[in-house]
């Protein structure tokens, strides 16, 4: 299929240089491949591995325990077994032998092992110390990574596209991409390509650069796995996941996090048991001990998650990075570091403590910070360290922690000024109009697969004003299909929060994914939302989301914990939000809920500060969303809360047990009235317990589809009702079950509620 959309063509102009060919962007074949001949010393590393091959040496392959070290472990051993060679595969246990090369590794490899050469695969470039022990103990070896070398590099034969290749001409290979590049120069590149399926999930999975022959050998090896010309446990992953066809997307979140997971929670060695396996049994079995170790992972990570969340609630926001260590598992530490740096967009690095008392960290970081560069500079004080500029691994003695946050801090703002850390609106790069969200266009955005670091989905959106929203049906609550102005259908997962302000009146930049799957064979089209960004805010007239809101936090100040004294009703609210941006970058929100309320905001010339809501990182913001400050965790991490305008008395009190709590002294009239009727209180137990089992997000969404089911009683009333109900004991909300309980509590009369007197006397 030919690339003609002009929109999509543009952006890949604009993304790679006018003078990029867009035919073979398109179509890479194998004429994209660079001559692998020209990488640094692999003609004398293929000459050497043959000749031990054909002397009957024990050759043995040493690779990392990631996804990218597994794969070229097995590229590598496959081949060389194919030519009868005396191979074994060596991949360290994270727990027990550490990262790359170590002592320990080297003992269990010559006990174990006794290799005449060793052939590293995806790490090594660093080991200069481990390499001289090996030649001691009469063992050779040669170095294949893709690792960013140091200023010493060991004393071997070294095969690396970051180290001395210029002739080469690019650096962006992985390390199974190396692997891939010397089997063809021991053989060629007919054979080599038989490895394109694993060279494929390795190139997407390590985050690598998919652009130049990355592309082409991404793109090719996909086209093998779809084809089923690929290794039979590729096969069966692939219908375990129940993938009918391939994308970058699936080798990034399924099979990536899957493979790499045996590395983190045990060790990586059963991952390439699997990979080389045709027997179908025995895939099974192997396939279940990972499926095991990815569960496991998933729920370490749920754990550590839990921990990190309530550290970040004190953490200074002016700090330039995040660095964290605690009792974590030492195989996750990386996938956290990942979630803080993408969230808080500040480089992080997160240690875990290691039986022998130090600690061992995993770094990521941001576009603007090499992570590596600023490591390798304080390497004297390391114990060991590697990496490249997103993401390092590196261990460091206990009580050096604090010394190294401070100078690492001290070197990163050196080189970034605090505009760096801030997040920014997303981008968009291709806009599109209703026309568009058809299988035709999707097609058209498919021929930039695969998608990759360098190679990124490009944001799609699409402006649209009031929206029809639904959640899918009311077992799958938490989703919801959104529909355009021409009746075009989105699906947004948990979208809850957002599905308010997509059925306002305001202008909104509606990001969206649009995608092509197989289902049965038949290709099957789906749109996506994935984010809403407002461009005009336009707040109902009805103001009945906000009077709403006005009830619910009213409810939780009459009764939750608060602090009266970071609770402060203001006469110049202008004043205090003018205040408090101009102190600091971080810490701040302003709710605000009327269009009265942006023209205050736009007086003061803070409108570029509006947003849907909070920032993860706290930076200063103006939400004109209520519905995304109902709960305390939704302004996790801030010190200020500042509410433009307010109904009742002490109306947002409750919000005073973590943050400092400013409310407008003006009191809004109230104009949507509220009935203290015992019949209608009546007629709404009634319709509670009728639909009690109707799922929910929470008691605001409870009462809202109630609304909709008996349309005589509006929303505020219905929610009103409900709150008494809770505070006398006659109902709660389930978070559990997502729905509301019946209880059975003693008989009460509604005037006795707190809350119902307060609303009635206002």
């Amino acid at each position: 299929m030919k690339l003609t959309d002009e929109r999509i063509i543009k952006y890949l102009k604009e993304k790679f240089g006018n003078d990029f060919d867009l035919t073979a962007y398109v179509n890479p074949s194998e004429k994209n491949f660079r001559d692998a001949h020209k990488l640094k010393d692999i003609t004398k590393v293929a000459d050497k591995i043959k000749k031990f091959v054909q002397d009957d040496k024990k050759i043995l392959i040493y690779g990392d325990y990631d996804t990218d070290g597994i794969c070229a472990s097995t590229i590598l051993y496959l081949f060389l077994k194919s030519i009868g060679a005396n191979v074994d595969v060596y991949i360290p246990n994270r727990f027990e032998n550490g990262y790359g090369i170590s002592v320990e590794a080297i003992e269990v490899i010559i006990e174990e092992y006794s290799p005449d050469l060793i052939v590293t695969v995806d790490l090594g470039i660093t080991a200069v110390e481990e390499v001289e022990i090996l030649k001691q103990e009469g063992v050779e070896i040669v170095i294949t990574d893709h690792h960013l070398p140091l200023d010493e590099v060991p004393d071997c034969l070294i095969v690396d596209p970051k180290y001395n290749n210029e002739d080469y001409g690019f650096d962006g290979l992985c390390g199974t991409g190396v692997a891939y590049k010397l089997v063809e120069v021991m053989s060629d590149r007919q054979t080599a390509n038989k490895y394109l399926d694993i060279a494929a999930i390795a190139t997407v999975g390590d985050i690598v650069p998919l652009i130049d022959e990355n592309r082409a050998i991404a793109k090719l090896g996909i086209e093998k796995i779809n084809n089923s010309d690929c290794l039979e446990s590729l096969k069966f992953i692939k219908e375990k996941l129940g993938i009918e066809k391939l994308t970058s997307t699936d080798i990034s979140f399924k099979i990536v996090p899957r493979f790499n997971s045996s590395g983190r929670m045990d060790n990586a060695l059963k991952v390439f048991d699997f990979l080389i396996q045709t027997d179908k049994k025995l895939l099974e079995e192997k396939y279940a001990e990972i499926e095991a170790d990815n569960t496991l992972r998933l729920a370490t990570i749920d754990r550590a998650n839990k921990t990190i969340d309530s550290l970040m609630r004190d953490f200074d926001f002016n700090k330039p990075s995040i660095l964290i260590a605690g009792d974590f598992h030492e195989g996750t530490v990386g996938i956290i570091a990942s979630r803080l740096a993408h969230d808080y967009n500040k480089p992080t690095i997160v240690f875990a403590k290691t039986e022998n008392g130090t600690l061992k960290g995993s770094g990521r970081s941001i576009d603007s910070v090499n992570l590596h560069e600023i490591i390798a500079s304080m390497a004297d004080n390391l114990i060991n360290f590697g990496g490249h500029k997103m993401a390092v691994g590196l261990e460091i003695e206990t009580d050096y922690f604090d010394k190294f946050e401070e100078e690492l801090n001290r070197k990163i703002l050196e080189i970034t000024n605090k505009h760096d850390f801030l997040i920014q609106p997303k981008k968009s790069d291709i806009e599109i109009s209703e026309d568009d969200l058809n299988i035709e266009f999707a097609k058209q955005l498919e021929l930039l697969e695969p998608f990759g670091d360098s190679n990124e989905r490009p944001n799609i959106s699409i402006i649209q004003n009031k929206m029809i929203v639904q959640p899918i049906n009311e077992k799958v609550f938490k989703h919801y299909k959104c529909f355009t102005e021409r009746n075009n259908q989105l699906v947004a997962f948990n979208f809850y929060k957002d599905s308010f302000i997509c059925q306002t009146q305001s202008k909104k930049r509606l990001f969206v994914e649009p995608s092509i799957s197989l289902y049965k064979g038949k290709p099957q089209y789906n749109c996506y939302l994935k984010e809403v960004d407002t461009i005009d805010y336009q707040f109902d007239k009805n103001k009945t989301q906000d009077f709403v809101s006005a009830l619910y936090n009213k409810y939780y100040s009459t009764f939750d914990f608060n602090d009266e004294s970071r609770y402060h009703v203001v006469q110049d609210i202008e004043a205090i939000i003018k205040k408090k941006f101009n102190e600091d970058d971080y810490g701040t929100i302003v709710v605000a809920s009327t269009e009265e309320d942006l023209k205050i905001i736009k007086k003061l010339r803070l409108e570029k500060f509006a947003s849907n809501k909070p920032y993860k990182n706290c930076q200063n913001v103006i939400v004109a969303n209520p519905r995304q400050v109902y709960d305390l965790s939704d302004v996790f991490g801030y010190k200020n809360i500042i509410f433009m305008h307010r109904y009742f008395d002490d109306e947002h009190l409750f919000y005073s047990q973590r943050l400092n709590v400013y409310e407008n002294a003006k009191k809004e009239q109230i104009f949507e009235k509220i009935s203290g009727d015992r019949l209608i209180f009546a007629k709404i137990y009634k319709m509670i317990e009728n639909f009690s089992a109707l799922k929910s997000n929470d008691i605001l969404d409870f009462c809202e589809k109630l609304s909709i089911k008996d349309k005589t009683i509006n929303y505020s009333q219905i929610l009103f009702c409900s709150l008494v109900f809770m505070e006398l004991n006659f109902i709660e909300f389930d978070e559990v079950l997502n729905s509301v309980k019946i209880l059975k509590a003693k008989k009460n009369e509604i005037t006795n509620s707190k809350f119902y007197q307060q609303i009635m006397e206002n």
